[in-house]
């Protein structure tokens, strides 16, 4: 007895069963990735709190479910108020497009770049034949404080 075989059991035909994991995965391989996500941040006349804007978009024909952003790197004079925003989960019917907050103070004037992983969960299809997947996205904005 082979041990594929006595994992699964002797009646479960495991050569179908890899057949049939072989082609989900290729199938989720075709799909087009399409997030689109961009990161912006308003310009503060003085230092203190700086407000960025970061939306989220999912490809047509799919549902976005959950998203959340990690900040990965920030110019010396700016700090996130919280390096991690909290992940925010969609409902069935939502739209496409989202929006998320991310706050950052400032100790003094300056330009400089700030990076964020955007995160998020893209399901496509119906009920029983949907497909779910994360997908990631680096992006940068400006941030700039005094003139």
């Amino acid at each position: 007895m082979t041990r594929v075989t006595r994992l699964l059991g002797r009646s479960t035909p495991w050569p179908l069963l890899l057949a049939s994991m072989l082609l989900a995965s290729s199938a989720f391989a075709t799909q087009p990735s399409g997030l689109v996500a961009q990161l912006s941040c308003r310009p503060e006349a003085a230092p203190g709190r700086v407000l960025c804007e970061l939306k989220f978009q999912s490809p047509a024909g799919a549902r976005l479910v959950w998203a959340d952003a990690l900040v990965t790197r920030t110019p010396d004079f700016v700090r996130p108020l919280r390096s991690r925003i909290s992940p925010e989960r969609f409902g069935a019917a939502g739209s496409g497009e989202r929006k998320l907050s991310l706050a950052f103070v400032a100790s003094r004037n300056g330009v400089g770049q700030v990076t964020v992983r955007a995160r998020a969960v893209i399901c496509r299809g119906q009920a029983a034949t949907e497909s779910c997947r994360p997908e990631t996205r680096e992006i940068e904005a400006e941030i700039r404080v005094g003139s």
